[in-house]
């Protein structure tokens, strides 16, 4: 992909392109912003561009721009993913470190990992181009001992090396690690771009729009629910949050325990049909991302009603069951609303923590319904 294919994002290829124009790029780069808002997406295209050969230049608003070409022997080498001047560093690269071989992919981003793929390594110079490049995925996930091993190389990296770093949580970082990089900011993609891509994707607009406004601005996000494909006989991710809206539309506490249940074994449906869609990835994170999820859809249907309440229908994400929105709507008020959904985003940090999956919709499901049953901790 070319930089001018990259939609919404154009502030931070902007500040991108002056840098290096005017020969001041910095060496280490933090692209900062949530999951699948194109973070990935510009570092590769950028990292193509500086490796090309043959690069495109020309005048935009006063500014020199360069592209990629897509063409020479660099650009094809790289969209091949055989670059010798490029590394993609991931935590499941751990396997092939001596300490992780035969085990399973870490949470986090082991230090065997920045030592053997990064520190080890940068010194080696460029075969191919005029810059060697490291992009280091998931960067909030390496831990303070790998940010720590990494403090010489992002102050004083090779003359012919840029390492980019791809963060959703700046506050993971630590300060000598933030005041290393240049720090280049990712919003959110406009809701049009994003439901012209799930056009091919999703069978009705209802559906379309459903993922374009729960993913709140993050393409990567929309795109991954809606083409999530379940095993056979199992409801898709789109029906699956039909049936939770409809449930909890007509919640009452005496079905805690049952839809708990029914909640997990959803996620355990969906987070099998993500570890068959992306087996290079840890399922320990695909089945967070599940649980994470279906609590997400939870707080989406809690803000709608607050939305409502409102009069602010025209932006409900779950706009394809107004119905159910406006009968929840009765049931709560604001106070409840807001204390409701503070308490669900800190069940989020249960799924972190590793507490039982069952426990944690029993959570969900209690908080919903005006129990006190609730364990202290969240209170």
């Amino acid at each position: 992909m070319q930089l001018k294919d990259i939609h919404s994002q154009q502030n931070a290829i902007n500040g991108l392109q002056r840098a290096f124009a005017s020969r001041k790029m910095a060496h280490a780069c933090l692209f900062v912003g949530p999951d699948g808002v194109g973070k990935r997406t510009t570092a590769l295209a950028w990292a193509r561009m500086l490796l090309c050969h043959n690069r495109i230049e020309k005048k935009i608003n006063g500014v020199l721009t360069a592209d990629s070409c897509g063409q020479c022997r660099s650009c094809k080498l790289f969209d091949a993913g055989t670059h010798p001047d490029f590394k993609l560093i991931q935590k499941e690269l751990s396997q092939f470190t001596e300490e992780g071989k035969g085990k399973d992919a870490p949470l986090e981003m082991p230090v065997d990992v920045i030592r053997e793929f990064v520190i080890e390594k940068i010194a080696v110079k460029a075969a191919e181009s005029e810059y060697s490049i490291f992009v280091i995925d998931e960067a909030e996930k390496v831990n303070p001992s790998s940010q720590n091993a990494m403090l010489k190389v992002l102050e004083e990296p090779p003359s012919f090396c840029v390492l980019i770093l791809l963060c959703s949580r700046l506050e993971q970082m630590l300060p000598t690690t933030k005041s290393r990089c240049r720090i280049i900011q990712f919003g959110p993609v406009e809701e049009s771009f994003i439901l012209s891509k799930l056009k091919p994707v999703c069978p009705d607009d209802s559906e379309a729009l459903y993922w374009a406004r729960f993913s709140e601005g993050r393409l990567g996000e929309a795109l991954s629910w809606a083409a999530l494909d379940t095993q056979e006989k199992s409801p898709r991710a789109y029906e699956i949050k039909k049936e939770l809206v409809d449930r909890l539309c007509r919640f009452e506490l005496a079905d805690a325990l049952d839809t708990a249940a029914w909640m997990s074994q959803a996620a355990k449906n969906l987070a099998a049909a993500w570890i068959q869609q992306y087996p290079q990835l840890s399922a320990k994170d695909l089945t967070r991302r599940t649980q994470k999820g279906l609590i997400q859809m939870v707080i989406a249907l809690l803000s709608d009603v607050a939305g409502y309440q409102l009069g602010k229908q025209s932006y409900l994400v779950n706009s394809d069951q107004i119905l159910s929105v406006q009968k929840l709507s009765s049931v709560y008020d604001s106070r409840q609303i807001a204390e409701k959904i503070l308490v669900l985003q800190n069940l989020l940090g249960w799924v972190d923590d590793n507490v039982n999956e069952k426990l944690i919709f029993e959570q969900v499901l209690f908080k919903l319904s005006f129990s006190d049953i609730l364990i202290d901790s969240l209170v």
